[in-house]
């Protein structure tokens, strides 16, 4: 599998669960005309089926992932996935050496915490981007970094979350896209080793 288009797949996502009130489903269609697979194609033709006015994605964006009254909510940040808690060293530490690594760093000014699920998916394209036009040593260093952190962060963290959202009868389409994150993840990780 080509790795530009799981790259723009990765940006996707990750827009997905940083701009809820985005409009994507034409995005979405070009996605699934560019042949992803079957692994990928099930979970993304899931999601433009799904896919509802930005305003009611937001709303159910909000009850899923920031305020739910009548169950918990699905956290989207790797140290409250694995240790319960936000801004976990122990996670956040070896995220930073991949961030640094790769010679980016989240927006400061978005106050979100650099282990949020749409963070490390935007972090993922853009290494897979890199990946693509890289030779030799850089690549390897960037194949590495990747491997890292689909291994040590994404898949952990998209399993998880894959794995709640039906628990709390998320709306179709955040459940499609959380069956996209874990097989992005695979697939990637595939594409890499």
């Amino acid at each position: 599998m080509a790795l530009a288009l799981l790259a723009e797949l990765s940006e996707t996502l990750a827009e997905v669960f940083l701009e809820p009130d985005a409009e994507r489903n034409e995005r979405l269609g070009q996605l699934l005309s560019s042949g992803p697979g079957p692994s990928l194609s099930t979970p993304l033709r899931r999601m433009a089926e799904a896919a509802q006015d930005s305003e009611a994605q937001a709303v159910e964006y909000a009850r899923i992932f920031m305020h739910n009254r009548d169950a918990d909510v699905v956290h989207l940040y790797g140290s409250v996935q694995a240790r319960g808690h936000l801004m976990a060293p122990e996670i956040l530490g070896p995220l930073k050496e991949i961030y640094d690594g790769a010679d980016i760093s989240p927006q400061e000014d978005l106050g979100i915490p650099p282990d949020h699920l749409g963070l490390e998916l935007a972090c993922l394209g853009y290494l897979l981007d890199q990946i693509g036009g890289a030779e030799g040593e850089t690549r390897a260093q960037l194949v590495g970094l990747a491997l890292r952190l689909l291994r040590e962060h994404l898949a952990p963290l998209t399993r998880a979350v894959a794995t709640q959202l039906p628990q709390i009868h998320a709306h179709a389409y955040f459940l499609a896209a959380g069956d996209l994150a874990r097989e992005l993840v695979a697939s990637a990780e595939r594409e890499l080793a």
